[in-house]
C-alpha cells in the first residue's frame, strides 16, 4: 500500500475505531420529532431565568431525582438549562413555568409518545423486548409536546450514559436552528417570517 492511499485509509480506520471503543459509553439516541410553529426559542420562552422542571415518571426509581437533574442540567447551547424536580427548588429571584417542563418516561408503553407523554405518560409493557432499558424524554409545554426523543440505554451502565450522553439530548430537545428542507437550510419554524 503506498502512502497516499494509506493516508486517506487511516482516518477511516481511526474513526471506526472510535465508534466502536465509544460505543460502550454511548446511549443510541433516536432523532428527534419537533411539534413547533412559533416559538422564538425553546429555552428562553419555556425558562426564563434558565430553570425548568423535570418530571420524571419510573415507578421502579431506577435512579434518584438529584442524579437526573444532576445529570441533565447545564448542557446544549448557550442559555444552558438548571433542572429542578420540584418548583420550590428555585431561588428567590427565579422564574419557573410549570407547565413547561421536560419529562422523562422510563420503560415507557407504546401509547407514550406524541402529546401523550405531556398528559398521560405511562410506562410498562415493553419489558425484555430489548436487552436496552428505553427512556423517552419530551419538552412539554402544558398539554402539547414540542420536542421529543428516545434513548436506549444499557441497563447496568444507566447511570453513566445518562450523564455522557446529556449533551446529545440537550442539542435535540432544545436545539437553536431547526432545518427547514423546503427552502432556506437555517430558516428555523421559530421564526415567525419561515
Amino acid at each position: 500500500m503506498n502512502m497516499r492511499a494509506f493516508s486517506r485509509f487511516l482516518p477511516i480506520v481511526t474513526g471506526t475505531a472510535l465508534l466502536l471503543l465509544g460505543g460502550c459509553s454511548a446511549a443510541l439516541i433516536e432523532a428527534p420529532n419537533y411539534k413547533v410553529t412559533e416559538v422564538q426559542s425553546f429555552k428562553t420562552t419555556g425558562a426564563p431565568s434558565q430553570v425548568m422542571l423535570l418530571e420524571i415518571v419510573d415507578p421502579a426509581n431506577s435512579l434518584p431525582a438529584k442524579t437526573w437533574t444532576d445529570a441533565l442540567s447545564n448542557h446544549g447551547f448557550a442559555p444552558r438549562l438548571r433542572f429542578v424536580t420540584d418548583p420550590a427548588d428555585i431561588a428567590a429571584n427565579e422564574t419557573i413555568k410549570p407547565e413547561n417542563r421536560l419529562v422523562a418516561v422510563v420503560n415507557p408503553s407504546q401509547n407514550t409518545f406524541g402529546d401523550a407523554i405531556c398528559t398521560n405518560p405511562q410506562t410498562g409493557g415493553m419489558e425484555h423486548i430489548s436487552d436496552r432499558l428505553i427512556v423517552r424524554f419530551g419538552f412539554c409545554s402544558g398539554d402539547n409536546v414540542i420536542s421529543e426523543t428516545r434513548a436506549r440505554f444499557v441497563p447496568e451502565n444507566f447511570e453513566s450514559q445518562l450523564f455522557a450522553n446529556a449533551d446529545t439530548l440537550s442539542y435535540q430537545l432544545f436545539p437553536r436552528h431547526i432545518r427547514n428542507n423546503d427552502d432556506d437550510r437555517f430558516c428555523s419554524p421559530f421564526q415567525t417570517v419561515c
